[in-house]
């Protein structure tokens, strides 16, 4: 049996507009719901649509990235508190 293929490590310069893309995406959703224009969300995380449509083709990605921590963060939370 093989083992899942990791993610290839991100430039510095992609990773940070990765996160910015990120975050600017968790604040433009919860500000005006999920279907928040991907160039409204470029804008806001101040780079090209290219740039986000490169990392995020789809919107289900984009809302996967934006709240995959949270969402791990909680999964974590829950399987703590069920060993206790």
């Amino acid at each position: 049996m093989s083992t899942p293929a990791a993610r290839p490590a991100l430039r510095a310069d992609a990773a940070r507009n990765r996160e910015r893309v990120t975050a600017a995406a968790r604040r433009m959703f919860a500000e005006r719901g999920l279907d928040v224009p991907f160039e409204d969300i470029a804008r806001q995380a101040g780079v090209g649509v290219a740039t986000l449509y490169r990392r995020f083709p789809t919107r289900e990605d984009l809302v996967a990235a934006a709240y995959e921590d949270g969402m791990t963060a909680y999964a974590d939370a829950v399987a703590a508190a069920l060993d206790d």
